[in-house]
């Protein structure tokens, strides 16, 4: 919002001359809008200041199994433009194909003042695409391509700019952290139900990735416990019971060949009926992983987004808190289970904004970016 120096040098704990330096170095830049003076106060009117959404522009492209996205943002968070593409098959070359197809007109939807100032690209994607085509219904090898492609490189080619990669859940938690409930909440965990369930940590108001990116990967976690020394029986993992490729193979079973209309509005009877009984399930297992970790981290809410529409979401989370009333919370603080505030365009708003948190958050961490 707007604030007047007065207010930033006691936000920062920096002196008045000092902020007066740093205001008028912002002003010049055109990295900040200066206001009308605020009349009527004691002493002197005071002028507000304000970001300016077109000093600097990002672009963020989400690469997920099922769309891409591009977006271009201003300073402030505002999305400025926007392309949507949705496929069936993510391999390599037509997503770059794609990329190539529409890049141009969110480019062209801008000032032409802003294409000057491209602060960088954002990339939000899953840690690996190739690997896992049989969840996805697709031909084994049909992503292989992956392996290839260094995607970091062929944007950084096409934009001219640094280009950022991160974990596409870490980008929708980022989204949630900086523009979302996350606002208010200093540590919580970020549940998004996608194709694949993922996870985001936030520790004390910062995005937690790991040193390998890996932080709060709870798609992995085991849902239960082995058969025994030999192994010969393994628990399913959470990405098994709670993706909502589950949820689209059922429904696929139940005679409906499209089930991703069902993200998009399309909820026939059939379709409810699948998603209710594929929920339930989910939501035990979504319970067992909260409660989990609840017993490791000391968090002040669960946070769950995905894929699904809101209503949908709200059904899942309610399932999910029915669900928690079945495990044993004694000696825990059970965090509080709350819906997100931004929904499926998370991830694409979180790889927008990365290269604006990279080069200007005051809490950014070295680690969490190209990872």
């Amino acid at each position: 919002g707007w604030l007047t120096k007065a207010d930033l040098a006691r936000m920062t704990g920096l002196s008045a001359q000092t902020m007066t330096v740093i205001v008028k170095r912002l002003l010049a830049s055109e990295l900040l809008l200066s206001g009308d003076k605020v009349r009527g106060r004691v002493g002197q009117p005071s002028t507000p200041f304000a970001l300016n959404p077109l000093g600097a522009v990002s672009i963020g492209i989400k690469i997920g199994r099922r769309s891409l996205d591009l977006i271009a943002m201003g300073f402030d968070g505002t999305v400025l433009a926007r392309r949507t593409e949705r496929f069936a098959l993510p391999d390599a070359a037509a997503t770059l194909r794609l990329i190539d197809d529409n890049l141009p007109g969110l480019l062209g939807d801008l000032p032409a003042e802003q294409r000057t100032r491209i602060l960088g690209a954002g990339i939000a994607m899953p840690r690996t695409l190739a690997g896992w085509e049989s969840e996805l219904n697709l031909p084994a090898g049909a992503l292989d391509d992956w392996n290839e492609v260094d995607i970091v490189a062929e944007v950084e080619s096409r934009i001219g700019a640094a280009t950022y990669l991160l974990h596409d859940v870490s980008a929708a938690c980022l989204a949630e952290l900086c523009f979302g409930l996350g606002k208010g909440i200093q540590n919580f965990l970020y549940l998004y139900v996608g194709s694949f369930v993922g996870g985001g940590l936030v520790l004390s108001n910062q995005l937690q990735t790991g040193a390998r990116g890996a932080a709060a990967a709870i798609g992995s976690l085991p849902t239960g416990l082995s058969g025994g020394a030999s192994g010969t029986v393994m628990p399913p993992q959470l990405i098994e019971k709670a993706s909502l490729t589950g949820f689209e193979a059922q429904v696929r079973a139940a005679g409906r060949e499209d089930p991703h209309s069902f993200y998009y509005g399309e909820q026939d009877e059939t379709t409810i009926r699948v998603f209710t009984e594929w929920a339930e399930e989910a939501a035990q297992s979504l319970a067992f992983a909260i409660t989990a970790t609840a017993s490791i981290l000391d968090l002040d809410a669960i946070i769950l987004a995905g894929g699904l529409p809101h209503d949908r979401t709200a059904d899942l989370l309610r399932m999910t808190e029915a669900a928690l009333a079945g495990y044993h919370a004694k000696g825990l603080h059970m965090p509080r289970l709350q819906q997100a505030e931004i929904g499926i365009t998370a991830r694409a708003i979180g790889s927008a904004f990365l290269p604006i948190y990279a080069n200007f958050s005051l809490d950014r961490d070295s680690q969490l970016i190209n990872i």
